[in-house]
């Protein structure tokens, strides 16, 4: 037996069940969770174009932080009051035993989210004043706003007392190991919540979004609506400190909402796939994490990223390779219509020169004027005899239905557009493709009968709308 395969069989295996242990499975569902939220939520930065406002929320609430913090003592279990009742530290002294009492009844995380909350909503008003009662602009005043938040939180950081642990580093980057049963708790609680009021507001909150002007004519209130997106992505950032930490937190929030903005133009597609995302990212990033020994934070982000980046190449309406692949057709469309009308206007030829008479016409490659030419007669346009190719009655209809789109739109250009009769032509070679447009430039320009070149426009076959059915004049212009 190989030393390799021996090495196999005594490697122990259980730490392949690491990951499926009851702490391993509550972070992923606690972090799932957190994904689900923030991406919901991000549909609305994203289509708001609020992505620097999401930052200066996600920085803006370590004062809050720290604060609830300062508010809640060293440590909770030693917070105000003693087995006796008598205050057992400055802060619950001053507070006195009366609100002492109520807040030691507050868990940490809770506590935590209320003054992270406070905050968040608290630089949102800050930002909107700066902007109202100064001659800053919106990006402006956010980068003033969060800059001068965060550094609050960092000055009441180095406030506290020499003994006080205040993990910066968890709070900057986060530490989903470190995610406690309050924690799992709190947020199996935000993430429905974030779920029902966006499922109850979803028109309004959807027409604000996408017009607030229309959404205020209609009384919808535009600011209730932002102070409302503001609160839930403030508690939701604060519940995802410790799964990505304040640096990457904004990640989850806008990039998966950007991955689903790129694969749906239905505003429920997105949410439903925004949340898809995040709720994926944070799993297999959790899952990658454990394989790679790296910290989990960045790996779900990193996946996010991932998703984000397949949705832009692969997405079926706006992703670059099938953007690829409908330029690639509509290349070859437009060569089997040049070729097309080629064959029209030339008729027949003299032998041997119709394939050079073609690439002149054309002005395409020998290759190309061939490629179009099996592609027409597959489509049963064209029919090959030899040393030439001639139009099918359904090449013929399909040829005229071309020449009838560019004079038309030749019409238009001199008409409408005060362009030259000697320059339509070259424009109208590009515009006759979108040939649909014909019957719209025909009632606009009073169904004329001639184009600027005095050559006849077809009409329209009456039995078949579809079908020019007058005799074409070929000219050159």
């Amino acid at each position: 037996m190989t030393p390799t395969l021996l090495a196999l069989l005594d490697w122990d295996h259980s730490q392949w069940l690491a990951p499926w242990s009851e702490q391993w499975i509550a972070e992923t569902v606690c972090s799932m969770l957190v994904g689900v939220a923030c991406g919901v939520l991000g549909c609305f930065v994203v289509l708001r174009r609020m992505a620097l406002i999401g930052d200066a929320l996600a920085h803006a609430v370590l004062p809050g932080v720290v604060l609830a913090f300062m508010i809640g003592g060293i440590a909770w279990a030693q917070w105000g009051l003693n087995d006796s009742g008598e205050v057992t530290n400055a802060a619950a002294a001053w507070a006195g035993p009366k609100i002492a009492a109520v807040i030691d009844q507050i868990s940490p995380p809770i506590l935590l989210l209320i003054g992270a909350t406070i905050t968040g909503l608290l630089t949102a008003v800050l930002i909107n004043l700066v902007v109202r009662f100064s001659r800053t602009k919106e990006d402006s005043s956010i980068g003033i706003v969060f800059t001068s938040m965060f550094a609050l939180g960092i000055v009441m950081i180095s406030a506290l007392p020499q003994s006080t642990h205040f993990d910066l580093k968890c709070f900057l980057f986060g530490d989903p190991l470190a995610i406690l049963p309050e924690d799992l708790k709190m947020m199996a609680i935000i993430c429905p919540s974030v779920l029902v009021i966006v499922g109850l507001l979803y028109y309004r909150l959807k027409l604000v979004s996408f017009d607030p002007l229309v959404a205020a004519a209609m009384g919808v209130s535009v600011a209730a609506m932002h102070y409302l997106i503001m609160g839930m992505l403030s508690v939701t950032v604060v519940a995802g400190l410790k799964t990505t930490g304040v640096v990457l937190v904004v990640a989850m929030v806008i990039t998966p909402a950007s991955a689903a903005y790129q694969l749906t133009n239905r505003f429920w597609a997105m949410l439903v796939l925004a949340g898809v995302f995040g709720a994926v990212s944070a799993a297999l990033g959790m899952s990658l994490a454990f394989v790679a020994n790296s910290p989990t934070g960045p790996a779900m982000v990193l996946v996010a990223v991932g998703l984000f980046a397949l949705s832009v190449i692969f997405s079926p309406g706006h992703g670059v390779v099938f953007d690829r692949i409908r330029r690639y057709k509509l290349a070859r469309h437009v060569e089997n219509e040049d070729v097309l009308k080629a064959i029209y206007r030339l008729g027949p030829q003299p032998s041997g020169r119709f394939h050079d008479t073609l690439v002149l016409q054309t002005q395409l490659t020998t290759k190309r004027v061939a490629s179009a030419l099996r592609r027409l007669r597959g489509e049963e346009l064209v029919v090959d005899q030899g040393d030439q190719f001639t139009l099918t009655p359904a090449g013929v209809r399909h040829a005229e239905t071309m020449v009838r789109a560019h004079r038309l739109w030749e019409t238009y250009l001199a008409d409408r557009m005060g362009v030259s009769p000697e320059e339509v032509h070259d424009e109208a070679e590009r515009l006759e493709h979108a040939h649909d447009l014909a019957e719209r430039l025909d009632e606009t320009l009073g169904r004329p009968d001639v184009d600027p070149h005095g050559s006849a426009i077809p009409r329209r076959n009456e039995d078949d709308e579809d079908e020019p059915r007058s005799p074409l004049f070929p000219h050159e212009g």
